[in-house]
């Protein structure tokens, strides 16, 4: 009988120790990934203690809708143009305001009202290249003004055509999110109602919603591309997503009508191509930080939808997740960078984190919770800033340098 030379044995034993460990490395970074990601094609996963490559930087520049000049009641969205102008819609008055690149006000877009010149009630607004759309959800139609004189109005309906479409039959015919893509399209997703309205106060109701192309008339012009599901919740009359307990997937759209689609519940984002095929998708393995009352307390629902009075007065009766959104909000950049918010175990703060596409870290960095980031463009970022005694609301505009 040959017996191995110790040399050889020893190489034998290092040899099984090196596979076994490569197979127990392996293991547990699939263990780590969630299940419902493990057969997705194409998913790029990093590490949640990824270094930042770069540092960045943040300086006040200006101020949009001064508490004395403009009273701006509640701000529901806002827009920048390429020269600098920011539009500031006021949810209460139905107007939009217009400020200089400077913080000067301009002018003023529109009243409440269903009349010309006049809005019912403004949901979301855009700019893309030389327009500014406004979305009016209970018309069926986005406003479209030129960006030269802000004038030469022009309405457009949208999805006349929806009764071809069996799958939106109980969408209302309720347009959830609007996007406006590069080449004057649209990508639209149809809020699917539940077969029953019959609901009970407090409880939670799953929706999904369902996304299509329209083309430049607003007519539906694709097949279903993908659904997201939300959950809402029967609050004081009303059966709304809120959003700062249960999260909502994100989306956003890059300079290439290239689609980028969070998940609230991890680190999760898949991107789609203009088309709606799927391309690809990247996981950071990030922590889920655990929704308490203490959590909500210590400042979880600064700058809700809802009032933070009602929800805490109501609290107990909320069935809430056990865990706070990963992802509370998604922007791009125009340089296709991707801007992240994510939940912190601080309360008081959101922990933002700066990608480039392919979802690579870049940099992160931590903002106040109560004064959330709304546009980023040009070099710049405008946050929404509350007077803490009056409730009053103005846009905050702040420089930042990325600086490796």
């Amino acid at each position: 009988m040959n017996l191995q030379s110790p040399k050889i044995f020893w190489r034998s034993v290092l040899f099984s120790l090196l596979i076994l460990l490569l197979l127990i490395n392996c293991s547990s970074q699939e263990d780590e990934i969630p299940e419902k990601l493990r057969d997705l094609k194409n998913l790029t996963v990093y590490s949640a203690n990824a270094k930042p490559e770069a540092i960045v930087s943040f300086q006040k520049v200006a101020n949009y809708g001064t508490f004395e000049e403009i009273l701006i009641g509640r701000i529901q969205d806002i827009g920048v143009d390429s020269s600098g102008r920011v539009f500031v819609v006021d949810m209460q008055k139905q107007s939009i305001y217009v400020f200089g690149a400077d913080g000067a006000f301009i002018t003023q877009l529109g009243r409440e009202g269903k009349g010309p010149d006049e809005f019912s009630t403004i949901r979301s607004l855009q700019i893309c290249k030389n327009r500014l759309y406004v979305y009016e959800p209970d018309q069926y139609q986005i406003s479209v003004f030129t960006l030269d004189n802000l004038a030469n109005k022009s309405s457009i309906f949208l999805a006349e055509n929806r009764g071809d479409y069996q799958a939106l039959g109980r969408s209302l015919p309720w347009i959830n999110n609007l996007y406006v893509r590069n080449n004057a399209t649209y990508l639209a997703g149809f809020i699917i109602h539940p077969d029953t309205q019959e609901f009970k106060p407090w409880q939670n109701v799953d929706y999904k919603i369902l996304f299509y192309l329209l083309d430049e008339t607003g007519r539906i012009s694709s097949t279903k591309l993908f659904d997201v599901d939300q959950t809402h919740t029967v609050a004081g009359g009303l059966v709304d997503n809120i959003k700062v307990f249960f999260g909502s997937p994100m989306i956003t759209m890059s300079s290439q009508n290239n689609i980028y689609v969070s998940d609230e519940s991890e680190f999760f984002v898949k991107v789609y191509n203009p088309n709606g095929v799927y391309m690809r998708a990247f996981h950071y393995q990030h922590p889920q930080i655990p929704l308490t009352q203490e959590s909500i307390k210590n400042g979880g629902i600064a700058n809700t939808h809802f009032r933070p009075d009602f929800l805490l007065k109501n609290i107990k009766s909320i069935d809430l997740p056990q865990y706070w959104p990963v992802i509370t909000d998604m922007k791009i950049d125009d340089l296709d960078r991707l801007w992240i918010a994510t939940t912190a175990e601080d309360m008081s703060i959101y922990e933002w984190w700066v990608l480039e596409e392919t979802g690579e870290l870049i940099t992160k960095f931590e903002w106040p919770r109560d004064e959330p980031i709304e546009v980023v463009l040009n070099g710049n970022i405008y946050t929404r800033k509350t007077d803490d005694e009056t409730g009053l609301q103005q846009i905050v505009k702040y420089r930042f340098e990325i600086n490796e």
